[in-house]
């Protein structure tokens, strides 16, 4: 009988032990994932080793793991705007939104680098990366501006 109740104990302890590690191996992977994730997103500036992170999480979308998160180089003045940013794992091309505030006028040469940002916006949505209606909300102020725009000095 005691055996029998020695057997059972090291049963429920031995799966209490194998959920606990089961557990820690999920979570091991998230690091990996993360670090995989600020790697292939450094690698999109100028200085890669240069920059911080912040505001990292992760997150399921159509059976990927996704990682949201912002970024800004080490020097960045507190209060700056940090860029977004959304990493598909196994993906090499992660999507960084500059996170820039729309000015009161953009140049015609700046045009299309405004408007593929706001493409990356919505793909961040898409991601879950920023709430719904970020892009809806951000797109229509850059078209309001755009609208406005002189072209070679014409209106």
């Amino acid at each position: 009988m005691k055996s029998v109740i020695i057997l059972g104990v090291s049963l429920c302890l031995g799966s209490a032990g194998m959920t606990h590690a089961a557990h820690a191996a999920h979570q091991g992977d998230v690091p990996a994932i993360v670090a995989e994730a600020e790697h292939h997103v450094a690698a999109t500036q100028p200085e890669p080793g240069a920059m911080v992170f912040r505001n990292v999480a992760v997150h399921g979308v159509d059976g990927a793991s996704v990682v949201c998160g912002e970024m800004a180089a080490k020097d960045v003045p507190a209060g700056s705007t940090h860029m977004k940013f959304g990493y598909v794992q196994g993906q090499d091309d992660p999507v960084v939104f500059s996170g820039r505030d729309v000015p009161q006028k953009i140049n015609f040469n700046d045009v299309n680098s405004w408007l593929n940002d706001s493409v990356k916006l919505e793909d961040l949505e898409e991601m879950g990366c920023v709430p719904k209606g970020t892009y809806h909300s951000y797109n229509e102020r850059l078209s309001h501006v755009m609208s406005q725009r002189k072209q070679f000095g014409v209106n």
